[in-house]
């Protein structure tokens, strides 16, 4: 028996790396073999007993089921041998009950278990198609019984004692094994499942672990290299008021540019590791917001007309007043006012506040730079991500002012709800709730 299931299902279990698949292999293995010798016994009975129309019937099941072995064997299709097995049970069915008029406890046995194989290896929708093929015609012969159809006049045979003891055999082990299989491969699944959430778990706690360590690293080194920054650039303004030489001073302009920009990275490092390890202390109170907006984009404005920009500021009829953090918001106002200058070459620039609602105030920064495609808009907040990367990147950043932003703002309780096209510009609303005074 080994060497013949080793030579049926060897290489389809070894080539299969899903535990429960294979299961399910050896489980369709097992009831075609026990089906097969089944038949086998029944063919001695009616050759014996003369019931060739039985034989020939038999016969053709058999040749079916070694059909399905070397099908299994070829081409390793579970379902297929699945539903050829449905197939020929529920054909014998049907001929059993409209050609030789027999329907007994026997069949109606059958029936539920080719049901229950059906859901078992197939699935709900195959286990209820083969419910209903099964039902259909036992009830449409029930019908036809009771109102006095006779498909045949002659006296239903009755199984001789062989076949009935065989058939109750049959049905039991199949009937039991199934059961016996769905069991196991629900504490197989269970296991399985225990042993993913274990995994999970652990892996979860070493994430945390990695990124409680990336967060300290982080913090650590922004204040260890903060420090030398600041006096370098100290050093290079004493040296900037101090001499006269034209070249010396635009290197030191030069040496203080690329200071700030070192200085602003730094900073959003320092400001994101804070945000991830959850360390951000919120001094709330209540705030103008068209006011700090104001205060916010007086410095920008000068570098947007700079670069030949028209810079523009519409503040809110009415007070708009919200309970945020000061700091936190002018950066997050500064940040995306900066990048609106920043990937804007020309045209305008529009910064305005409103009332939403009653309920929300909005800063509205609308610009017509380069604008965001499509496919990369939903990765816009993501930390270290911009369109363009690589040397070939266009224009300078490091890929957090707006991640920052987004996490500030949703700390607030508020929302960033961004809106662009492509080489037209784009639209960064930044929602909070309006402060209620009672």
């Amino acid at each position: 028996m080994r060497a013949l299931r080793e030579y049926f299902i060897g290489a389809v279990l070894r080539s299969e790396p899903d535990v429960l698949r294979r299961a399910s292999i050896v489980l369709v293995y097992n009831i075609v073999l026990v089906s097969l010798s089944t038949m086998l016994v029944f063919v001695f009975v009616y050759i014996a007993e003369g019931h060739y129309q039985h034989l020939f019937k038999t016969g053709v099941v058999v040749s079916l089921f070694l059909l399905a072995l070397f099908f299994l064997k070829a081409r390793k299709s579970i379902p297929i041998v699945c539903n050829l097995l449905l197939f020929i049970s529920w054909s014998n069915n049907i001929i059993n009950i409209y050609l030789f008029g027999e329907f007994n406890f026997f069949i109606a046995l059958l029936s539920c278990a080719n049901i229950l194989f059906a859901f078992h290896t197939l699935g709900n929708r195959a286990g209820l198609l083969y419910a209903a093929a099964h039902f259909v015609p036992i009830v449409i012969h029930e019908i036809g019984k009771f109102n006095g159809w006779e498909i045949f006049d002659r006296p239903v045979r009755q199984l001789a004692f062989t076949e009935e003891l065989t058939t109750v055999i049959l049905m039991f082990f199949v009937i039991v094994y199934l059961i016996y299989h769905y069991h196991q491969a629900y504490e197989l699944a269970k296991a399985s499942l225990q042993q993913t959430v274990k995994d999970l778990r652990v892996a979860k706690d070493m994430a945390e672990e990695m990124n409680r360590l990336k967060t300290n690293f982080l913090s650590n080194m922004s204040h260890e290299i903060r420090t030398p920054i600041n006096g370098i650039l100290g050093l290079s303004q004493v040296i900037d008021m101090e001499t006269e030489n034209p070249d010396i001073k635009s290197y030191v302009k030069l040496q203080q540019q690329s200071g700030q920009r070192l200085l602003s990275t730094i900073t959003s490092i320092l400001d994101l590791s804070r945000l991830e390890s959850k360390n951000n202390q919120l001094v709330l109170k209540i705030i103008d917001v068209s006011k700090l907006t104001l205060e916010c984009i007086h410095s920008l404005a000068s570098l947007a007309r700079q670069k030949g920009l028209s810079f523009s500021y519409h503040p809110s009829a009415e007070p708009l007043c919200c309970l945020a953090d000061e700091t936190m918001l002018y950066q997050v106002i500064n940040n995306i006012v900066g990048n609106a200058i920043k990937f804007t070459d020309t045209g305008s620039i529009e910064v305005s506040t409103r009332a939403l609602n009653q309920v929300s105030a909005v800063i509205s920064i609308r610009d017509t730079g380069i604008g965001i495609s499509d496919e990369f808009l939903p990765r816009i907040f993501n930390s270290f991500e911009q369109e363009s990367s690589g040397r070939s990147r266009s224009h300078e950043g490091s890929g957090l002012g707006l991640s920052i932003s987004k996490k500030y703002i949703e700390l607030l309780g508020g929302e960033i709800v961004v809106q662009s096209s492509k080489d037209v510009g784009s639209t960064f609303e930044i929602v909070l709730p309006l402060h209620q005074t009672s």
